[in-house]
């Protein structure tokens, strides 16, 4: 693998005054309007030749306009927040040790409401995942299917592009997103705030052991990953700001850490190739690896990847293939609560989150 060397790409320490001027000022939305205006999609970003001839190959830094869109004004984020199906309103804490993901923990958010929510991401470590945004609000959805658009008829090297996966992230000062890797190509369009964001060289034994990869596509592991600080040694690290975007090629590693209250687009996508990629790694996970085969090739060009790919998916598709038993825990005994120091209290008793009905 090509070992990518840690920098800052900004080029300086982020001082007290940027930050002061960076923090979101969520609370004045309860009485004030943004006055920006709605941006067209298919102009909200002009990346050059040579940026989309490496989209999805290297680890880039973009540029685009969306956090001047409307949609992400702090009245319409209020709005939303109040009436978002609550099984699709994610809410979790999270320590402060990055080497420590086991204390991602839930918190209760469906009887709060969207006022309520900000206030307390002001004051505590929450993140907010509001998953299947562009299913939810047509304005959103139109805005991700004119992105993939723009971006599928200027990657003639990604075909059949689509939109796979995307949410809105909200998120305190001071939260991070552990070390982790998606199955899916994903990328992160950033729209206010400050944020830490380390991206790890794609598929690099060093930091993803393969069978890390193959365990997380058949649901036997999560994606959250061991992690030790001398990664960032071999990390592409960035502070992200309003207006910029990052891609990365798929199956990088990669987290977050927040400086100020941040809002954040996530987006996933598929194509032919990056089909191909999982169906590699589940073939070899179920056929190659049941079989006691150790060194298991991962290339995916030619007719014996295109086999081993085709057989996963059909397997797949005729329900052959048995899914891991992994679990997430979605019982907690904290909620929201703006009212408090923190922006969470306990409860009496622990309960599962409305989130997690999601599937049921």
């Amino acid at each position: 693998m090509i070992e990518i060397s840690r920098h800052i790409h900004d080029g300086s320490e982020l001082d007290a005054s940027e930050l002061e001027r960076s923090e979101l000022k969520i609370l004045e939305a309860k009485n004030t309007s943004q006055t920006v205006s709605p941006i067209n999609s298919t102009d909200s970003f002009d990346w050059s030749a040579e940026e989309y001839q490496n989209f999805s190959r290297e680890i880039q830094l973009l540029k685009h306009e969306y956090h001047k869109s409307e949609l992400f004004s702090n009245e319409s984020l209020i709005k939303l927040l109040d009436n978002y199906p609550r099984t699709w309103l994610q809410c979790y804490t999270m320590g402060t040790n990055p080497e420590n993901h086991n204390e991602w923990t839930p918190v209760h958010i469906a009887e709060s409401s969207g006022i309520e929510i900000m206030e307390a991401l002001q004051k505590g470590r929450i993140w907010i995942n509001a998953v299947n945004i562009d299913k939810y609000d047509k304005h959103y959805g139109k805005l991700i299917e004119e992105m993939y658009t723009k971006i599928s008829s200027n990657c003639p090297h990604i075909h059949k592009l689509r939109n796979a996966f995307n949410a809105l992230l909200i998120s305190s000062p001071g939260i991070q997103v552990y070390y982790h890797l998606d199955t899916d190509p994903n990328m992160l369009w950033h729209i206010r705030g400050v944020k830490k964001f380390w991206v790890y060289p794609a598929r690099d034994k060093r930091f993803t052991p393969q069978n890390y990869i193959e365990e997380i596509i058949a649901h036997e592991r999560h994606e959250n990953m061991p992690y030790q600080s001398w990664y960032d040694d071999h990390a592409y690290a960035i502070s992200l700001k309003e207006g910029q975007a990052v891609s990365w090629p798929q199956h990088s590693p990669h987290r977050v850490e927040n400086v100020t209250v941040n809002v954040s687009l996530t987006s996933s996508y598929e194509s032919t190739e990056s089909r191909r990629l999982v169906g590699v790694h589940g073939a070899n996970y179920y056929f190659l690896r049941k079989l006691g085969i150790k060194n298991r090739p991962t290339n995916t060009e030619g007719l014996l990847p295109a086999f081993k790919s085709f057989s996963y998916y059909v397997c797949n598709k005729l329900s052959l293939l048995k899914k891991g038993s992994r679990t997430s825990t979605y019982v907690s005994n904290i909620r929201v609560d703006p009212k408090s120091e923190t922006g969470l209290s306990t409860m009496d008793n622990a309960s599962r989150t409305a989130f997690s009905y999601i599937d049921e």
